[in-house]
């Protein structure tokens, strides 16, 4: 369970920066102090009250049989749980992914953290180096800073959030920079080694160039990998798979095997817990009710919880006229959105993508506070049979809400070359 503590461990990093923002809201508050341990307890309390109401559900419901343990196949239909044998028609396979440690030397030796071990550091360190910078990278790096600790984040590729749309990702890399953080792209670390004073060195190469840089601890956020596919013994049910792409599967989610299916991370496919839970409807429906639907992954959406959160459903400008489509998009500052400058939140835009044929909805694209439940309006659009934009321009929208971005960047729709890549100014 990673969404929960991260995106709790995010709410209070909000919470220090609206603190210290305060001179712009009208009042006046000594700096905060982070308290890392009341931080993290209140971490742990959220994520212990919503495993406990899940267990609780798994524990009462009648139908289900909930064996804890390290499972592991015997053959196509048996399975060896800590000992005990079970035997069974079908199987769904959803046992999720470990974090990738990419092969550096001397990383090993020095030791490093990874998402699922950063979370309770007994104390924070005065500084971090981050390898990777993609969604978990992001999100780390942001909070990390906000609590006080000296960030730098080393990005292999030649920009941060290489899956989003590019405006977005060199838009958020401006935010974050001028927040404080250090964010180096096109950086490959070389070596790391432990200093006699405790420090941890790296040295890396950026663009050509061999930097050091010195830190108390590494955080590890260069993505997952299904590395835990060999103790379940797949071979031994027929269920072919490799660490690199998961459990091979079909559109209906079966794997090569005919009894067993498989669902979430697991399957290297969209590794996001919402994805998980709509692909494990399918593979139940399949399983034990002998339907074929198939799965899509073109309209699922995605947010990566930054401050502005980036948030993200569809085709981007760039992917849809890679496909020879002629493209309109319409775009929308947040700043000039009434109710993002009256809760001070102007950074960012909406960006809407249509087909200029047919008028049809591609994709939609938000870089601004609350991105994430500002999206849902292109996912229920992309979900219609017509994907028709009219919804978005003729609805009547609430005033003021930060919605009213979503209804402007549609009614500003224009040719593609016909719009400015540039975000201009992301906030007065």
């Amino acid at each position: 369970m990673g969404c929960i503590p991260t995106k709790t461990l995010v709410g209070s990093a909000k919470a220090i920066q609206i603190a210290q923002r305060g001179e712009e809201f009208g009042f006046r508050s000594p700096s905060p102090e982070v308290d890392w341990t009341r931080i993290r307890a209140r971490k742990d309390a959220i994520v212990a009250s919503i495993l406990l109401r899940k267990e609780q559900f798994l524990e009462k419901n009648p139908r289900i049989d909930l064996v804890r343990g390290t499972a592991r196949f015997l053959g196509p239909n048996r399975l060896s749980i800590d000992g005990r044998e079970i035997e069974t028609d079908k199987v769904i396979v959803a046992s999720g992914v470990a974090p990738f440690v990419p092969d550096i030397p001397g990383l090993t030796e020095v030791g490093f953290e990874t998402n699922e071990t950063v979370m309770d550091l007994e104390e924070l360190p005065g500084s971090m180096v981050i390898i990777g910078g993609g969604p978990e990278g992001m999100e780390f790096c942001q909070l990390f800073h906000r609590f006080g600790v000296k960030v730098t984040v080393l990005q292999r590729q030649d920009r941060i959030l290489p899956r989003e749309d590019e405006e977005m990702s060199r838009a958020l890399l401006e935010i974050l920079q001028e927040e404080g953080i250090d964010i180096r792209t096109s950086a490959s670390t070389m070596q790391v080694e432990r200093l006699p004073g405790g420090k941890l060195a790296l040295e890396v190469e950026i663009a050509g160039r061999s930097e050091r840089f010195e830190c108390d601890r590494i955080l590890v956020a260069a993505g997952r990998r299904p590395h835990n596919l060999a103790y379940m013994e797949l071979e031994a049910a027929g269920i072919e798979g490799d660490p690199q792409r998961g459990i091979h599967i079909g559109e209906a989610l079966q794997t090569s095997a005919p009894n067993a299916w498989a669902v979430g991370d697991v399957i290297g496919r969209m590794q996001m817990t919402h994805f998980a839970v709509y692909a494990a409807g399918i593979a139940v429906a399949n399983a034990l009710k002998g339907e074929a639907m198939a799965f899509d992954t073109t309209r699922v959406p995605g947010t990566v919880f930054t401050d502005p959160e980036v948030a993200s459903v569809g085709l981007t400008e760039k992917e849809a006229s890679a496909q020879g489509r002629s493209v309109k998009v319409g775009k929308q500052l947040m700043r000039k959105v009434g109710r993002a400058r009256a809760i001070g939140e102007t950074v960012g835009f909406v960006k809407i993508v249509v087909d200029e044929d047919t008028e049809k909805l591609l994709g939609m694209q938000i870089l601004s506070h609350a991105a994430g439940e500002l999206l849902p309006q292109g996912i229920l659009m992309l979900q219609t049979e017509d994907r028709s934009i009219a919804p978005l321009t003729d609805s009547i929208y609430v005033h003021p809400t930060l919605s009213e971005g979503v209804k402007a960047a549609a009614t500003n729709l224009k040719p593609l070359e016909a719009v400015s890549t540039s975000t201009g100014n992301l906030e007065d």
